[in-house]
């Protein structure tokens, strides 16, 4: 089989600002441009899934009906949420980078709780045809390390673009990482 995760065009919200579960709107801009270069790429019989936010939901409505599934939103920073990054308590920031995996911003979910919910997602998934999964760049890292078998608190390394496309050939043998970041 396989899979495709596209992460969400650019939003509206202003660089610099703190956001992953806050639903906000895709910028429009970007949104028809990643519509239009992605669509004629995508095999028309894929299965099309989605995280229910906005910014993804409206991106994948241009490849078909999305199915959605809670568990591909993006993590939770919560008191963080819509705050600048420079305006966040230094400590609370430090502790994070030092624990990337285990600490749990105030009111919020740690990397291994998304990467936890995103590989329960996964292991739902029939092994067949193509999947085209539309989300954001947190999930879609956890996951792309879960297949590689790289260390979950690595993943941050592996940046995906707005938009960008990776592409995944699963079969009995593992994963295989065909492409990643295509445009």
């Amino acid at each position: 089989m396989d899979l495709i995760l596209i992460r969400h065009p650019k939003t509206v919200v202003p660089d610099g600002v703190c956001y992953g579960s806050s639903d906000v709107e895709p910028h429009p801009d970007h949104l028809a441009r990643d519509a239009a270069r992605i669509a004629p790429v995508l095999p028309k019989d894929a299965r099309i899934t989605a995280s229910p936010q906005q910014r993804a939901q409206r991106l994948a409505a241009h490849f078909g009906t999305p199915e959605t599934d809670p568990r591909l939103v993006e993590m939770d920073f919560g008191a963080w949420e819509m705050q600048r990054w420079d305006a966040l308590p230094r400590a609370e920031i430090d502790s994070w980078a030092d624990d990337m995996t285990g600490y749990t911003p105030p009111g919020g979910e740690s990397l291994g709780a998304v990467a936890a919910r995103v590989i329960d997602w996964w292991q739902d998934q029939p092994r067949e045809g193509t999947l085209v999964a539309v989300a954001h760049g947190g999930p879609w890292r956890c996951l792309a390390a879960h297949l590689l078998g790289i260390p979950t608190e690595h993943s941050i390394r592996m940046e995906i673009e707005w938009g960008g496309r990776a592409l995944f050939r699963i079969s009995d043998h593992g994963a295989q990482l065909r492409g990643w970041n295509l445009f």
